[in-house]
């Protein structure tokens, strides 16, 4: 039984090695803050007047997204093998693959996209489209935050970094914070019946204020992500000050 413990810990260390500099937790931040600015200025310019203009946002969103994400790879890739692996003596493996990469994406974006779809499919069925609607500002913060909590606090156990733990709280409290402000702001008034047009002024308030209250969320989140990186990245500066060299 202890052997498995002592197993298990060992491998856990080496998961969170990844982790130790606390760069990856800065650039996510970093990402975080940049998709937060997008979902801002659209949330405040958006006008659903016609579909080109929705399939704009969209395109503009997934186009940071993918673009953040694969500057974020590379940027990591370089610190790694420039900073942090030089210091602990240890050597990164074989990079991944083009395929193994899109995989990674592809599993990503599938198991954040699922369970908002599985919210969004839940909300339709036990409300009206109306109802949906107008609480979309509210719900949607809270469970976008929860999911990704969930992430998290599991991302912690797997690594047996505590910090990860810490991080999915705040970005649950940072989900209810936003929902119960959008909701002391007032939910927009729209007919029970209402058809989901997007050129209907109701229905864009509702698609602005969503925006916003997500991209509030994602601000809120990105802010302690890159505290946390700084402050591990200090403790790790601190305990390898130098590059790590042999004993000969």
């Amino acid at each position: 039984m202890q052997t498995n413990v002592q197993l298990d810990s060992v491998v856990k260390r080496a998961r969170g090695y990844w982790f130790m500099d606390g760069f990856t937790e800065i650039a996510a931040g970093i990402f975080f803050i940049l998709l937060a600015g997008t979902l801002l200025l659209q949330g405040n310019v958006f006008q659903a007047s016609n579909p080109e203009h929705v399939l704009s946002v969209v395109g503009i969103i997934s186009l940071v997204k993918l673009f953040g994400f694969l500057v974020i790879v590379l940027a990591l890739w370089w610190l790694k093998d420039h900073f942090t692996y030089p210091r602990t003596g240890f050597v990164r493996g074989n990079r991944l693959t083009t395929a193994q990469v899109l995989m990674l994406l592809r599993n990503v974006i599938l198991f954040l996209l699922l369970p908002i779809f599985g919210l969004l499919v839940v909300s339709a069925l036990l409300a009206t489209i109306g109802g949906v609607l107008s609480s979309l500002p509210v719900w949607f913060p809270i469970g976008v935050g929860t999911i990704w909590a969930v992430l998290c606090i599991l991302a912690g156990g797997w690594t047996g970094v505590a910090r990860f733990r810490v991080l999915g709280i705040l970005f649950l409290l940072a989900g209810i914070a936003v929902g119960i402000w959008q909701w002391t702001v007032g939910l927009s008034v729209l007919p029970v019946d209402i058809q989901p047009a997007l050129n209907q002024p109701a229905v864009q308030e509702v698609i602005n204020r969503s925006l916003n209250s997500l991209g509030l969320l994602v601000l809120i989140s990105g802010l302690p992500l890159v505290l946390s990186g700084f402050v591990t990245f200090l403790r790790y500066r601190k305990a390898n000050p130098a590059p790590y060299m042999e004993e000969s």
